[in-house]
């Protein structure tokens, strides 16, 4: 099962290629393989990738630059494959490495972007077994595709946001009451003619806001003419035989708006979604609740659809601002109480910037609706001098001028009004109701979140009959602005093509398994270490008494026989107890590491609390270097066959182990390949700014693309473009060539995260940067894989649904394996979508994929087949996940990267400073690369 005698053909073949190489020269002049001709991207190539020049190269690493371009030179804008303008990158983070500049670095460079075709263009893949779904994307009916007038729109105020429809409504009324332009809420309006006032008009609006009468002065200028007709060519027999064909951007954009005027009215917009207060209040604790929504959005397949979906959003909680930080603040506070410093802190972060109703009780003349700035100093402690120079506090004030005495004076006040204003205006929390329907972004706590998902997860056929009632309430064809543009919708859901793929058996050690709807049993681990050198450790609080902690003997003994199950010597371990106490808890940790170093694992068996799994992730990993697996206490207490043995599959990986693999591998790994996966993590609304965003890159270094390694970087806060990849890559490929005595033939790159506005930046950088780093590893410029670049996309609304009467899962979904390659997809580039798993709950989420370079010219099936293979090599469990595992390990390196960073100060004007954080000890990385699984 080595991997060396299998690539040991193969590293002849290459030393034989690099001779051959050399007598070549450049990359441009590179040969193609005896008997294969190199395609030629032209309109009839299946590959239509960019063709390789010898210019200089815009270096994907340099600080300050766009898109991969150098400072003097403007990126070339044309065939761009979603018709936007380009956006410029952010600056990159700090002093990071720069690539070596050698002579194959300086030689590689990539020329305009060129969308790869499908091989077939009006056909998809065809293996599987065919069979018809239904889809939530409804046919829109686009009839006299006229030019569409585009006006921009200037209101003054420009607050508050929400407020600006209803001022353009009551503008329409005023000015032009029998025509129904389409506005987009910010500075947009656009007209099926041109609006009876010639080029511009200008008129003041009055209307209520919070209750009181507002001025705002209104102008509406011509802009420009949106040609539409550009839609009826994009999917015409034009589209199809044109490489360069983009998507119309701006006419699509033109019809979203138009199709969204009227629940916008109506409905709190948010995003795509428009969402109303629900008649029974759906808490999701801690002061929020859950909104119900619709989701929709105008997209091109190979015709025009409406995206309709349910959505789901937290809202601030109507409610008192004292029985608020009751619930904020959990089950230990009273409101009798004053804060502690963390309530405070908690209570001022969800305060801030929020609105509230303030109205003494039982005088409504004092009635106001005011914004948050934060929180302030209790009402008993806040003093000030009034118009008379008398000092008093903020509860003197209302009770002797205002004759309100407080109940709870000892409670902060919210500070409120101009932050310029002196003194400062402070009101008392219980004089103060949350304004209803606020829209906030801050990120939802894990409980949170836990409920949400809960509350929302619906079988497939509730959410089906949700969309519908959502369309059917929307009756788009009886609003004006829509029959205005001659746009209406189809309320069926649209029957598209799909095939069921079939799924790989799955080898252990003595047996093969075949997969059944997305799962199979385990067997003996293809190859495993003895577990011999162990501890099972306990983290307890000093205060907790002996008798209420778990007793780890029972689960140390199910670990040894279901070890013996899966094929894998585990004896029996040593039993420890550490004693933590706040606020010293990680230093305790990292000693009793330090005592334990010698282990070849320690299972640490940790309280519910997150905080102490960073902890021990931070000590072991970055101080110590010792293997650590993590199990929570409630699964000690009831220790389950199946969690163990879950457990053990984690196990088996970190410690350098092969579960299972593939019987019959797809073709392109029968030869070196290095499978890789990356994403980059953000930071939530709340921490924008003040924290890094966390580039994570995962490769393959087997030859049965199980076991990976993993590479992470700190990068500017909210940056996407992956800013030192290049370095990353030739990191991989080094790890790949020690592992194997060969550098690999072929890179498949899955990369996550990226929008279709991006793919353009992001074949000029990331596809560049890893060309740039295969380069590096090779001074002599003779080493270039063949590189196929591939971008996966979750956060899509597109659902499947089996057609009535054909359901084959017993949740009603389609099966795992679906693959929907036409209909709804890019009508001439290669993309695709594919339900990989069996769904436990809820309506099964496809993921979409999009080739974005590919040299090594795969076929439809062929990609579609290994995104599938590889959505079953996922080391954890025994079942096909929701997207290919290298994309997966990239999450979960990401995950890891962050938990090194919390509780840690970060220059963000220096990230290179912080490469220390992330510094993993060279023993595991080295001897057990899969630590983070």
């Amino acid at each position: 099962m080595g991997n060396n005698k299998k690539f040991s053909k193969a590293g002849q073949r290459e030393k034989k290629d690099n001779q051959a190489q050399q007598q070549t020269g450049s990359l441009s002049q590179q040969q193609p393989p005896a008997g294969k001709q190199r395609p030629q991207p032209s309109s009839h190539s299946g590959r239509g990738i960019a063709s390789v020049s010898e210019r200089q190269p815009q270096p994907a690493a340099a600080a300050g630059t766009q898109g991969g371009g150098s400072r003097d030179k403007k990126p070339s804008q044309s065939g761009r494959s979603d018709g936007s303008r380009r956006q410029p990158q952010a600056g990159y983070a700090g002093k990071q490495q720069k690539p070596e500049q050698t002579k194959a670095h300086q030689e590689v460079s990539l020329t305009d972007f060129v969308v790869p075709l499908r091989k077939q263009l009006k056909s998809g893949g065809t293996k599987g077994r065919a069979i018809t779904i239904e889809t939530n994307h409804l046919a829109l009916i686009l009839k006299h595709l006229k030019p569409a007038i585009h006006y921009d729109v200037a209101i003054e105020p420009d607050k508050p946001k929400k407020s600006m429809r209803a001022v353009m409504e009551q503008f329409r009324r005023d000015n032009y009451p029998n025509r129904y332009p389409a506005f987009d809420g910010v500075k947009n309006l656009y007209s099926s003619s041109p609006l009876p006032f010639g080029h511009e008009i200008a008129a003041d609006v009055t209307i209520n806001v919070d209750e009181q009468a507002k001025i705002y002065k209104v102008k509406v200028k011509f802009a420009a003419e949106v040609d539409l007709q550009c839609l009826a060519d994009y999917f015409g027999s034009t589209a199809r035989a044109n490489i360069h064909m983009v998507t119309p951007q701006e006419a699509i954009q033109c019809l979203d708006i138009v199709l969204r005027n009227a629940p916008a009215l109506n409905c709190i917009p948010v995003g795509r979604s428009f969402f109303t207060q629900p008649n029974r209040m759906i808490d999701l604790g801690e002061g929020m609740e859950m909104y119900n929504g619709v989701y929709q959005s105008a997209v091109l397949g190979w015709k025009p659809f409406l995206n309709v979906d349910v959505s789901h959003k937290a809202f601030p909680k109507t409610m008192n601002v004292v029985d608020l930080v009751e619930q904020v603040c959990g089950s230990y506070y009273k409101r009798e109480n004053s804060l502690t410093r963390q309530n405070y802190k908690v209570v001022n972060n969800f305060m801030k910037m929020l609105k509230i109703v303030y109205m003494i009780p039982n005088q409504p003349n004092s009635k106001r609706i005011v914004r948050v700035n934060e929180l302030d100093r209790p009402a008993s402690e806040a003093w000030f001098r009034n118009e008379e120079n008398i000092e008093m506090t903020v509860a003197d004030y209302f009770a002797n001028v205002k004759q309100a005495r407080l109940t709870y004076p000892h409670l902060p006040c919210l500070w409120v009004g101009s932050r310029q204003r002196q003194p400062k205006i402070l009101l008392p929390m219980e004089f103060c109701t949350i304004e209803a329907n606020q829209v906030t972004n801050r990120k939802m706590t894990s409980n949170q979140t836990s409920k949400m998902i809960k509350s929302a997860a619906t079988s497939t056929i509730i959410r089906k009959q949700k969309i519908m009632d959502a369309v059917r309430q929307a009756n788009y064809n009886s609003d004006p602005c829509a029959t205005e543009f001659s746009i209406s919708v189809n309320a069926d859901f649209t029957e598209v093509p799909a095939r069921i793929l079939e799924p790989p058996s799955i080898r252990y050690k003595n047996s093969s398994v075949k997969v059944q709807e997305g799962k199979w049993g385990a067997g003996k681990f293809c190859t495993s270490n003895q577990l011999q050198n162990w501890t099972v450790l306990t983290i307890a609080y000093h205060e907790e008494e002996r008798t209420k902690l778990p007793a780890p003997e029972k689960f140390s003994e199910m670990m040894v026989n279901q070890g013996r199950f899966l094929g894998m010597t585990v004896v029996p371990p040593k039993i420890a107890m550490v004693r933590i106490q706040r606020p010293k808890e990680k230093e305790t940790i990292e000693a009793k590491f330090n005592e334990l170093s010698d282990q070849q694992l320690i299972l640490v068996i940790i309280p519910d609390q997150k905080q102490i799994y960073s902890y021990v992730k931070q000590a072991a990993e970055i101080s110590v270097g010792v293997m650590t697996q993590c199990v929570k206490r409630k699964n000690v207490f009831s220790p389950q066959s199946s969690t163990v043995r879950n457990l053990l599959l984690k196990v088996n990986a970190k410690l350098n182990g092969l579960n299972h693999t593939l019987l019959e591998p797809p073709r392109c790994l029968m030869e070196p390949c290095m499978i890789m996966g990356a994403d980059v993590t953000h930071p939530g609304p709340d921490s924008r700014g003040s924290e890094p965003s966390v580039a994570a890159v995962t490769a393959s270094h087997d030859s049965y693309a199980f076991k990976y390694n993993i590479t992470c970087r700190l990068q500017q806060s909210t940056q996407e473009i992956i800013s030192d990849l290049a370095n990353i890559v030739k990191e991989h490929v080094t790890f790949y060539e020690k592992a194997n005595k060969i550098k690999p033939k072929r890179i498949i790159f899955f990369r996550d995260g990226v929008s279709e506005g991006q793919f353009e930046i992001v074949v000029n950088s990331e596809v560049q940067a890893v060309r740039q780093g295969c380069a590096m590893v090779d001074p002599s410029g003779n080493y270039k894989p063949q590189l196929t670049f591939l971008v996966v996309q979750k956060r899509h609304h597109t659902r499947f649904f089996p057609s009535p009467g054909d359901s084959e899962d017993k949740n009603c979904n389609v099966p795992a394996g679906t693959v929907v390659d036409t209909e709804i997809t890019h009508p001439t580039a290669l993309d695709f979508y594919l339900v990989s798993h069996a769904s436990i709950q809820g309506v099964a989420r496809p993921t979409k994929y999009r080739k974005l370079w590919d040299d090594n010219d795969m076929q439809e099936d062929e990609l579609e087949e290994l995104t599938y293979h590889l959505c079953h090599l996922f080391a954890r469990c025994t079942r096909s996940v929701s997207y290919p595992a290298p994309t997966y390990y990239a999450h979960l390196a990401a995950a890891r990267a962050k938990i090194y960073c919390e509780n840690k100060s970060i220059d963000m004007n220096n990230l290179a400073r912080s490469k220390g954080l992330l510094a993993v000890k060279d023993n595991i990385i080295k001897d057990t690369p899969m630590y983070f699984v």
